[in-house]
């Protein structure tokens, strides 16, 4: 029988496509949730492709406990994304890349979204060497939505406030993250 990370990344390198990290503890948890979703926990793929802000609110609210999640999503002809979710120690990572559509230009949209999951993984190696506070890096490159800074300790899940101050220009987000991380 075939685990589901096992499935997850026979999907992915069957549409040439790079492999979401999914740190070693959280790959015995992760099941299938329909097709193209994965995670270790109970997530809606659709509701993360509409990037909806009860995401970051769970995180900035310290509502939901460690999990990784990946869905391919979308609707229409062309609005589609790849997404991603990690949440595990002092690192959450929201992530959307647009993938699938049919006037979007998929080649250089894997090679988009590999450049990124590589930033995740660096990400999640600087976590696993701080105890400090949780940083939130939220990245949609189909919704224009950047931000990326220290969840603070009090937080109540006040995305709108947490995207305001802590807006990033574009992938500028996961240089924040990396800085927050090493300091």
């Amino acid at each position: 029988m075939q685990t589901a990370y096992a499935e997850m990344v026979a999907a992915f390198t069957g549409s040439r496509l790079p492999v979401p990290p999914v740190p070693e503890p959280l790959r015995p948890r992760l099941r299938t949730v329909r097709d193209w979703c994965w995670a270790t926990r109970e997530i809606d793929g659709f509701r993360m492709y509409m990037f909806e802000p009860d995401f970051p609110a769970d995180v900035l609210a310290a509502r939901v406990p460690d999990y990784v999640a990946v869905s391919h999503a979308g609707h229409g002809v062309n609005s589609y994304a790849i997404n991603y979710h990690l949440v595990h120690g002092p690192l959450a990572v929201l992530l959307q890349v647009g993938w699938g559509g049919i006037y979007t230009d998929n080649s250089a949209a894997s090679r988009r979204l590999g450049e990124l999951f590589r930033r995740c993984e660096s990400l999640h190696e600087a976590a696993a060497a701080t105890a400090g506070e949780r940083v939130l890096c939220v990245f949609s490159q189909l919704r224009g939505i950047s931000a990326c800074g220290r969840v603070p300790a009090r937080a109540d899940g006040d995305v709108h406030a947490f995207v305001t101050e802590h807006r990033t220009a574009g992938e500028e987000a996961f240089d924040v993250a990396e800085r927050l991380l090493t300091a």
